[in-house]
């Protein structure tokens, strides 16, 4: 499961600090000027880079804890991650890059990475709970 929660994390990091630059672009980056939406841009790619750093962590470290700590951490980054959008704004006209592109994606796979990180936490608890009874 150690494997999983790095894996995903990881994948997950790199996809947020690519969408809002590189794949789904923010308005800034579209040839617009400068919005709310760059800033959500920038706050999810320091969401990205704290996940990356959590998945290094998960395959460098071999504690028995480490994995469902990063499971529990990055759970809570992709929850932060779905939150930011709401927080520091986006354009609200449909024609917008960030409105049809970027913030729906990064509620995606923010939403996608808590259901993955949720089923991880309760595959490692259980392993831990049956370890701890044997």
């Amino acid at each position: 499961m150690r494997k999983v929660v790095a894996f995903t994390s990881l994948m997950s990091g790199l996809l947020f600090i690519l969408i809002p630059r590189f794949i789904l672009p923010a308005c800034e980056y579209e040839g617009f000027p400068r919005m709310h939406c760059s800033d959500t841009a920038q706050a999810e790619q320091v969401v990205g880079a704290v996940l990356i750093a959590v998945s290094c962590t998960t395959f460098l470290l071999r504690s028995t804890a480490v994995p469902l700590v990063s499971a529990v951490l990055s759970a809570t980054l992709f929850g932060i991650a779905l939150w930011l959008p709401d927080k520091f704004g986006y354009c609200l006209s449909p024609r917008m890059p960030c409105h049809y592109g970027m913030v729906p994606a990064i509620r995606f796979l923010s939403i996608i990475g808590i259901l993955a990180m949720a089923g991880a936490i309760a595959s490692i608890a259980k392993s831990m709970k049956k370890k701890g009874s044997s």
